[in-house]
């Protein structure tokens, strides 16, 4: 009976009920489209599957090169004739005009000196095709530098050429929410509703409680040792709390003219079952004795 009374009372007036902002949000997010993200997200993420299952010889993203070693031999060869083709013509110039001045000079063929010079000739020309030879390794090696150079960035242009699409794709993504991450904001929100409220009911029910048993014990007090002023036609805004263990109705209810809130009997009910505890008034109003009133009645 206490809580009653003290809830008639307006004790316990903490809110419990979903406030007018979170209900502004669920139903935003309940109504918030996330169609468009997900299936994006799905895509993405189906992407990501097939892409996995082909790391190893995965077509679409470069995971290593290799640099040619065919250019490198073409590019050896190449500079190779090049020299040779301008150095064998010299080279026949070159022993046809020894000979003469030799037979000029009455050097004949297998001479020591005819040999000495022949072979001075010959190890001039071999130290040129050595330095042909030596530039040929050299541009091979170039040419096989280049290629994987080009590999390299034939590769990095290819895969950033794809991180880029899929960056384009994720910042799309940037101002929206998944239908997952929506659900759990929902929860979240109503899940702190939820204990704000639990917490409110539990706050309000010990306050009522506190309430009433504070104005039952000051009602009980007052009515203790004299015949109070319970007729219902001094009360108004009469509110059942109640009952006494004989049977009687307990109200909530305030004296005309006054706006505090009491508790207490009816007299006209109290005289219909105890007509003891009731005795009128000099001002012709009923009064109750409560301490007559609240005795359970012997059968």
């Amino acid at each position: 009976m206490s809580k009653a009374i003290g809830k008639a009372l307006g004790a316990g007036g903490a809110s419990t009920s979903v406030y007018g902002s979170e209900s502004n949000i669920l139903n935003y997010l309940k109504n918030y489209n996330t169609t468009n993200y997900d299936n994006t997200l799905n895509n993405l993420t189906s992407y990501a599957a097939n892409a996995s299952q082909n790391l190893p010889n995965m077509g679409n993203y470069n995971f290593s090169v290799a640099a040619s070693d065919g250019a490198r031999q073409r590019a050896e060869q190449a500079t190779y004739n090049s020299y040779a083709n301008l150095m064998q013509p010299t080279f026949a110039n070159q022993t046809d005009d020894l000979q003469a001045r030799l037979a000029n000079q009455g050097l004949a063929v297998g001479s020591e000196a005819y040999q000495r010079a022949m072979n001075d000739l010959q190890n001039n020309q071999n130290n040129a095709l050595n330095q042909a030879v030596y530039q040929s390794v050299l541009n091979g090696q170039n040419a096989y530098s280049q290629s994987l150079q080009d590999q390299i960035n034939a590769a990095s242009f290819g895969n950033a050429a794809q991180s880029n699409y899929i960056n384009q794709l994720l910042a799309a993504l940037q101002n929206s929410i998944s239908g997952y991450t929506n659900a759990m904001n929902q929860y979240d929100i109503q899940h702190q509703a939820d204990n704000r409220i639990a917490q409110n009911r539990a706050y309000n029910s010990a306050a009522q409680h506190q309430a009433g048993n504070d104005f039952l014990n000051s009602a009980a007090s007052a009515a203790a040792s004299a015949f109070l002023a319970s007729d219902a036609r001094l009360k108004e805004n009469l509110t059942p709390v109640g009952k006494l263990d004989n049977g009687l109705t307990v109200y909530c209810f305030n004296f005309k003219g006054s706006k505090v809130f009491q508790i207490g009997l009816l007299a006209q009910e109290v005289q219909a079952v105890m007509p003891e505890a009731v005795f009128e008034g000099e001002d012709g109003f009923l009064k109750v004795n409560y301490q007559l009133a609240c005795k359970i009645k012997e059968k």
